[in-house]
Order: C-alpha cells, then structure tokens, then sequence
C-alpha cells in the first residue's frame, strides 16, 4: 500500500495514507520530502500535511541526517504489542537457548499474506552475524521459513498464495515457478522441515521447521541461517533435526501440542468424526 489510488476504497482513507507514509519510510530511512511525495503520488500541499501530522504524533521523526525516520512513539507501541504477543513471549526462552546451541541466528515468523514476516530475531555466533531485523518480510517461495509456513495450507489456500506470488529472482538459485515451488514444498512434507539454499541472499543457508497450534494447524515456523561455512552439507541431518525439536517444544509450550509435523492437520470432518466415537 504506497499510492493514494491504493487507500482509496477505504472506509478512511486518510489513515490509509498514514500507514503509506509509514512503510515508506520505513522501507527507506531518510526519504525526503520529494520521495515521500512520489511514493504516496499526493499532491504537495497534501503531502506536507500529512508529514506534519505524523511528525506532531510522533510517528515519524525529522532525522539529523536528512529526511524522516520512524518516531519513537511507533517504537513504544511495538513494544507493547510484543509484551501482548503471547506465542513471542512464549517462545523466546526456547528460541534463545536454541540460538545457543546452534551458535546461530535463529527467527519467529508468521505468514501475513504472501510473505514471511519476522517477529523476533536471536542471535547465535558473536563472530559471524546474519543482517536481519524484526519486522523484515521475504516472498514466501524464497526463504525456508515461508516455505515451513505454506506447505501444509489446505489445498485451496495454497493455491490463492501461489497464484499471488510474482516470483521474482533474487538470486540464481530461487525458484521461479509456481510448479518448481509445488516440488519443494513437497519435499518439505516430506521430510518436515524446509531449506533456504542461497535463494535469499548470497552465502547463506536456512532451515526452518513449523509451529502447530491445538488443532495441527501451522501458525507460525522458526528458521536457523549461517553462512554456508557454518550450515555446511554434512550437518543438514543433525541441525534439521534440532530445529524441529525446538519449533515442537515451542508447539507444546505454547498449545500443549506435540503433533508430528511430517503429517497433515486433522480435517473438521475427521475431528468430528473422533468427537462421535
């Protein structure tokens, strides 16, 4: 959502607009006024306003260097919002000490639409350290942890997600199709878990398994990436089978869950099946 013709079928469209300007600066730290304006395609006068708005909010900020930046009020909201988040909360104590033991950068992540979305980052090894941040969003056919999330949607779902996938090519090895994706993601049912191989970005590896809620239904995955020095080949075996240890943990503290994530969810069909027995 970045252009006005884009928040106009809203019920406000100004908060729209708002939330426009916010992932714009977001995605571009010290954006100008001029590149504000043409992200959101406002007129002047409107722009001005707007940035004026937001700045009075503090949701947005002049920045010493030039240009806007996030204001810290959106920083104070976010952070009640994570303390509220009760599968963040939960999960952390087991992610950290995961990161730990892996001595590497592990995520929680949902998906939200056709995207992976970050929701916390740990870090393992001090000496190599993987750019990420919370809140960062990957397409979900190039980053193992949106694969862990889409692969066991019902059929239709998953259908619409791929269908809406532009399927762009970061690097050499991303899949650029929607029947080259359908494989992986078979593969990834199969064996559980799913892997990022230099799809995303270049020398690095990630694995990522899923997070079940009561019902078997995938919620939320977690993912461990290194360099490929750090994931080389010949510990796949041993590290897939840590992170699905750590994302069944998280299932069972969070949802009193342990299903086994190689297998479907129950349909509601089945479920009322075992309810009239």
């Amino acid at each position: 959502m970045n252009k006005v013709g884009e928040v106009s079928n809203l019920k406000v469209p100004a908060l729209g607009r708002g939330v426009a300007l916010l992932e714009a600066v977001a995605r571009e730290p010290g954006l100008g006024f001029t590149g504000i304006q043409e992200r959101l395609g406002m007129p002047k006068s409107s722009t001005h306003h707007l940035i004026s708005t937001m700045c009075e909010l503090g949701l947005i900020k002049r920045r010493s260097l030039g240009g806007y930046g996030l204001g810290l009020r959106l920083f104070e909201l976010a952070g009640i919002a994570n303390e509220s988040n009760d599968l963040q909360r939960d999960a952390m104590p087991i992610l950290r000490d995961f990161a730990k033991r892996v001595q590497l950068t592990c995520h929680l992540g949902v998906l939200e639409q056709n995207e992976a979305v970050y929701l916390a980052r740990v870090e393992g090894a001090r000496d190599i350290i993987v750019k990420s941040h919370v809140g960062q969003r990957f397409p979900v056919n190039c980053s193992a942890l949106g694969k862990s999330l889409i692969a066991w949607m019902p059929p239709e779902l998953l259908d619409i997600v791929i269908a809406s996938l532009a399927f762009e090519k970061r690097m050499p090895k991303t899949v650029m199709s929607a029947a080259g994706l359908r494989l992986q993601l078979a593969d990834v049912r199969r064996r559980g878990w799913a892997i990022d191989d230099e799809e995303q970005a270049p020398n690095c590896r990630c694995i990522a398994a899923p997070i079940r809620d009561r019902d078997g239904m995938v919620i939320a995955a977690i993912s461990a990436v290194g360099t490929l020095e750090q994931v080389e080949d010949k510990r796949f075996d041993a590290l897939a089978a840590q992170v699905m240890a750590a994302a069944n943990a998280i299932s069972e503290s969070v949802y009193c869950t342990s299903a086994d994530i190689t297998k479907p969810p129950k349909s509601r069909a089945a479920k009322s099946r075992e309810k009239g027995r």
